[in-house]
């Protein structure tokens, strides 16, 4: 009998701040669980033991939490991101409960059950009351910024639908200690402020990569298939006609704009844009292939993005979209706290990216981090302050998410 079958019964959602500690329960760790989870909804019976092996196994760990699922056999968490480019979010979320058979590396755990090393629970002083709901959570960066591992582990199974609201009471307390919001941070303030420490644990993120050289290796790649691919020109078409529809007239910007290709096919169509791009080699190809065409109103113009503010004034433009653009940032907040600055009241952010994929990636070459559409809805609405107004996607060989908002 497997794990997951194992828990047959319902169990109740945790109320929010609600914890229960067993500092009994092995001589080595200390187990915390959120309040209505009881012990008939853990599972496998020898949990407790199971979790004990984890700490013998995992070099430095200090706090090991168990997968999460619904009454319904879905994955609620395995496990928690937080100084990622995504901000917060839940590994995993939605997935089949039988999803993740192997222990997974994570920022943080932020509720179920988790086993706590002894000595680090001592050093630290357990759970911090005054984090109410985030107290696991913050429990686990003191943890790894100590230099503790943190992860979630699959055959520990706990039936708990509880989860951390976008905003709680606490967020302001959780600031205040860490120095950025947890569900948008800015990674350039979380690495000067933390540099040298765990929180940095990731490579992926934080470690130097390298340059991005996909224009220089594919020239002018969006004009080709446009030329020659049909689902890429029917794909590119309805991105356009979106944009067109949102804006009668006033200015479009192209943030990320490569190779050009979008900011001409909206100026075909009489908008004005302006793109910007921090390759030289994407703007080069940019204003060598719309120099010699001919535009119903303004010319496309393009110019360099460097590091810092963009160089327009504040609600400057009705429109600012983003193309296939988000999954390459490595610091997303920052880029769509820009974007948010240049739009009128009433003007729209528009941004697509592929859907996140269990297992896989679009371009693991050089895709930072792909979405799910909640997690792209959340990190929009908390960065900008403005209301996403509608979504959609597009299928076919494609698996794109669309996500406008409004301000």
């Amino acid at each position: 009998m497997s794990v997951l079958s194992t828990l047959s019964r319902p169990v109740s959602v945790a109320a929010p701040g609600a914890w229960r500690i067993d500092a009994k329960s092995h001589d080595a760790m200390v187990v915390v669980w959120t309040g209505a989870v009881r012990h008939d909804a853990i599972a496998p019976a020898d949990w407790l033991d199971r979790f004990a092996s984890r700490f013998r196994e995992l070099p430095s760990v200090g706090l090991i939490g168990a997968k999460r699922i619904s009454v319904d056999r879905k994955l609620v968490s395995m496990g928690e991101f937080i100084v990622h480019p995504k901000g917060f979010h839940s590994l995993g979320e939605g997935l089949s409960a039988d999803a993740y058979r192997f222990p997974e590396e994570v920022d943080a755990i932020a509720g179920g059950v988790a086993a706590i090393d002894r000595a680090m629970w001592d050093r630290h002083g357990g759970l911090d009351e005054a984090m109410g709901p985030l107290a696991l959570l913050d429990l686990s960066l003191r943890a790894r910024r100590a230099g503790g591992r943190c992860g979630a582990v699959p055959d520990v199974v706990v039936k708990d639908e509880s989860v951390l609201t976008r905003r709680c009471a606490e967020d302001e307390h959780f600031v205040r200690r860490w120095g950025f919001d947890r569900l948008s941070p800015d990674l350039e303030v979380v690495r000067a402020r933390h540099a040298g420490s765990g929180l940095l644990w990731n490579v992926r993120f934080w470690g130097a990569a390298l340059p991005f050289e996909k224009y220089d290796q594919r020239p002018a790649l969006h004009w080709k298939s446009y030329a020659e691919v049909e689902p890429f020109r029917q794909r590119a078409d309805h991105f356009v006609k979106i944009i067109r529809n949102l804006m009668p007239r006033g200015l479009a910007v192209d943030l990320g704009c490569g190779d050009g290709l979008y900011a001409h096919l909206l100026a075909k169509q009489g908008v004005e844009v302006i793109g910007f791009d921090p390759e030289p080699s994407a703007i080069e190809q940019a204003i060598k292939a719309t120099k010699d065409q001919a535009y119903p109103a303004t010319r496309p113009r393009f110019e360099r993005l460097a590091p810092g503010p963009l160089p327009m004034a504040d609600g400057t433009a009705n429109t600012v979209y983003m193309l296939d653009v988000i999954e390459h940032l490595p610091n997303p907040t920052a880029v769509l706290r820009e974007a948010a600055r240049l739009i009128v009241p009433g003007g729209h952010l528009i941004v697509s990216t592929p859907a996140w994929q269990f297992g896989g990636s679009s371009d693991p070459t050089y895709h930072v981090a792909e979405y799910t559409m909640p997690e792209l809805e959340r990190q929009i609405e908390t960065v900008t302050s403005m209301k996403i107004v509608n979504r959609a996607r597009i299928t076919g060989i494609y698996r794109d998410i669309i996500a406008i908002a409004r301000r």
